[in-house]
């Protein structure tokens, strides 16, 4: 008999990243971190000039008073606030299909943005095209 097998996906967690403001207006971010039971624990604000961006820094924890090790909290929501609209963006985040300690968050006028930083973006348009002679 064969044996069975048990599928199992990596866990989609975002440790640390960077946010950026692509709106023109200044916006309140709010990134909640969870810890491996998912339970928000800790949560840090910063505010963003238009066009401004700031670093997800990662965090850890000790898992009990006895452990000698440590373990990674996880990015759970970004919450923005801004021009008397709040939105926000939870996991599991668009893009992330394991764990990552760089992901980008652009905060766009309605919506927040995830993408991988690693992904460069096709250009839309050549300004100055090189053609082959």
């Amino acid at each position: 008999m064969p044996a069975s097998r048990a599928l199992c996906a990596a866990p989609r967690h975002v440790y640390a990243g960077m946010i950026t403001n692509k709106t023109s207006q200044p916006v309140k971010c709010t990134i909640h971190y969870a810890t491996g039971s998912n339970n928000t624990d800790e949560s840090i604000s910063v505010t963003l000039d238009a066009g401004g961006r700031a670093c997800i820094p990662e965090r850890d924890y000790q898992p009990s008073p006895e452990a000698t090790f440590t373990c990674r909290k996880v990015v759970s929501r970004i919450e923005v606030q801004g021009d008397n609209k709040t939105y926000s963006l939870e996991q599991p985040f668009d893009g992330v299909t394991c764990p990552v300690t760089e992901w980008k968050f652009d905060i766009n006028n309605d919506h927040i943005l995830s993408t991988n930083p690693n992904i460069p973006i096709s250009p839309t348009k050549i300004d100055n095209p090189i053609a082959a002679h």
